[in-house]
């Protein structure tokens, strides 16, 4: 809710991930209008939930004219081009993930590693120029990690051993971590 009233519509791409798996519920239950876009089909919307099938940076299939806030879990550079595409009159926020690792990797001795760096901090920057251009308040979550519904390929393998063999092997490495659970 904002202040008494229920949200306008909320844009969910990448709605079909682990971060949209618990975020639609929670938008449904305070009265939101939920379109939620997937690559995948997906069956049946509930609680205000409407599923589309699109992908970025393609337009999905409906107005999005009264669209007020924009959730995007998906490549940042392919939400930049849709928003630079495709007007939305509305919208007034945007709030995307991105990854530490724009940061992390950045002098990494790996030259893979470097350029994965530099594209996510060129499409931070192209997000946040196309939002400030249109007056659209913005922001890029740059997790270390995303874990909680069992779809992710690190902590839920890891701990699913743990499970069998009662045995939890710490992973290597250091540093902060910045998880979304």
């Amino acid at each position: 809710m904002t202040g008494d009233r229920a949200f306008g519509p909320v844009l969910v791409f990448g709605a079909s991930s682990q971060i949209g798996f618990f975020l639609l519920p929670m938008l449904a239950e305070r009265g939101a209008r939920v379109l939620a876009v997937s690559r995948r089909a997906q069956v049946g919307g509930k609680g205000g939930v409407t599923w589309l099938r699109g992908e970025l940076p393609a337009r999905p299939p409906l107005d999005v004219a009264e669209v007020e806030a924009i959730a995007s879990f998906g490549p940042l550079d392919a939400l930049a081009a849709w928003l630079e595409r495709n007007p939305v009159p509305g919208l007034r926020r945007v709030v995307a993930t991105s990854s530490m690792s724009a940061e992390s990797k950045r002098h990494s001795p790996v030259a893979a590693e470097r350029a994965v760096a530099q594209r996510l901090r060129d499409a931070e920057a192209a997000l946040a120029s196309v939002c400030e251009r249109r007056g659209i308040a913005w922001t890029v979550l740059r997790p270390t990690l995303i874990y909680g519904a069992g779809m992710d390929r690190s902590l839920t393998p890891l701990a699913r051993r743990a499970m069998r063999t009662r045995v939890f092997a710490l992973p290597p490495g250091r540093g902060m971590r910045q998880p979304v659970h």
